[in-house]
């Protein structure tokens, strides 16, 4: 394992990422300098459904598949716990009690007994992330331990997680929209209050221009106003508040 500081002054780099496959990449990196083998990082659906999420690991694939095709994700004590708490939570298999214990049973037969999670919302998207890291170690006092000296590196990993994708995310979506680099300076300063002549000023342009470029927006939102348009475009990531 890289020394603690080597591995925290290596994370702001996740923050170039361009693809999501980039961010998988720096976060291999990462939690193999940390210790660790395996990631999942988990986003929930928009909505919240908690059977509708998006996965990204490096989980074996057949155990990836047995928990989708059983549905584990409603049973599964870790998902629970970062559903409702933002606290780090170290498991193992004591934390697999009764029916659960076949969630455990099946990851351990692939390599992954024991490891930290953690959860976060992003400060302008209220889609729920959960990291876990794992490997194939039995717990002990010993190891859980070492498993809590990692907890805030894996804390501060799944904020630049969270924070690189979020990017690639607000990225795709100017693009799938089509918005014009001056549609997307009108919107952000709608966003942060200024009026259109106050927008027209700080752009150097005449406020019918300003105008135009907005009414131009509130239709490819598929919105009917200007706050409409703002607020759609926080929710999907298109512009910070």
């Amino acid at each position: 394992m890289r020394p603690k500081k080597e591995v925290i002054q290596a994370l702001p780099e996740m923050l170039n990422a361009q693809t999501i496959q980039q961010v998988k990449e720096r976060v291999q990196r990462s939690i193999s300098a940390i210790g660790f083998d395996y990631y999942l990082i988990g986003l929930e659906d928009p909505a919240g459904a908690l059977d509708q999420y998006s996965v990204e690991t490096n989980y074996p694939n057949d155990c990836i598949e047995s928990y989708s095709r059983q549905k584990w994700v409603t049973r599964d004590p870790v998902v629970r716990h970062c559903r409702q708490s933002p606290i780090p939570m170290i498991w193992h298999r004591a934390h697999f009690p009764g029916e659960a214990g076949r969630i455990y049973e099946e990851s351990e037969s692939h390599g992954i007994a024991s490891g930290v999670s953690t959860a976060l919302r992003g400060a302008r998207q209220s889609r729920l992330m959960m990291i876990s890291v794992a490997n194939g170690a039995t717990y002990t006092p010993q190891l859980g331990g070492w498993l809590q000296e990692t907890m805030p590196m894996i804390q501060l990993l799944a904020s630049y997680a969270y924070e690189a994708i979020s990017r690639i995310d607000q990225g795709a979506a100017a693009i799938e929209i089509g918005l014009t680099r001056r549609e997307g300076e009108c919107l952000h300063w709608a966003a942060v209050g200024k009026t259109s002549w106050e927008t027209s000023r700080i752009l150097g342009c005449s406020e019918a221009t300003v105008n135009f470029h907005i009414r131009n927006v509130i239709q490819k939102l598929g919105v009917s106003n200007r706050r409409q348009a703002v607020a759609r475009a926080l929710s999907i990531g298109l512009i910070r508040p």
